[in-house]
């Protein structure tokens, strides 16, 4: 997950992307629910609190992806 937040914001905040939108896929969620049942997301990321609900994880993984959003383009989760 942290490769994937650092690699989103290199590409979301590159000069060659200013005048964009992007679509973030939020796809295997079923895998999400499967792994956050075994290991608690607070144990990567220290400051969620939302304990083992699905929506909540999703929810705050979402926010963290649009966190690293410095240029602030158009994000449209799917």
């Amino acid at each position: 997950m942290a490769e994937s937040l650092v690699l989103f914001e290199s590409v979301i905040n590159s000069r060659w992307f200013l005048r964009t939108s992007i679509i973030l896929f939020m796809n295997k969620i079923d895998l999400f629910a499967a792994k956050l049942s075994k290991v608690p997301l607070e144990k990567f990321f220290t400051d969620y609190t939302g304990g083992p609900d699905i929506s909540k994880a999703a929810k705050y993984i979402l926010w963290r992806f649009t966190q690293t959003n410095r240029a602030r383009l158009h994000i449209y989760p799917q």
